[in-house]
């Protein structure tokens, strides 16, 4: 049985969400698939634009960081 297209939405926008993270820590590996993706599809692009922001708004209102 295949996932349901929210399903498969998820699981897209989770392992972008995966490739964000280990791409700002410092991973080469995962910012040179995110930059290949990006390059490749504009949906991917604007997503990641989205999750970039959402995660600087998070970052920027921790006052620990």
């Amino acid at each position: 049985m295949s996932a349901s297209p929210a399903q498969q939405n998820q699981d897209w926008r989770d392992e972008l969400v995966e490739l964000h993270v280990l791409a700002a820590n410092g991973d080469s590996a995962a910012a040179s698939e995110a930059e290949r993706r990006m390059a490749d599809d504009p949906a991917f692009r604007e997503a990641w634009t989205e999750i970039e922001a959402a995660c600087n708004k998070v970052t920027a209102s921790d006052p620990g960081r």
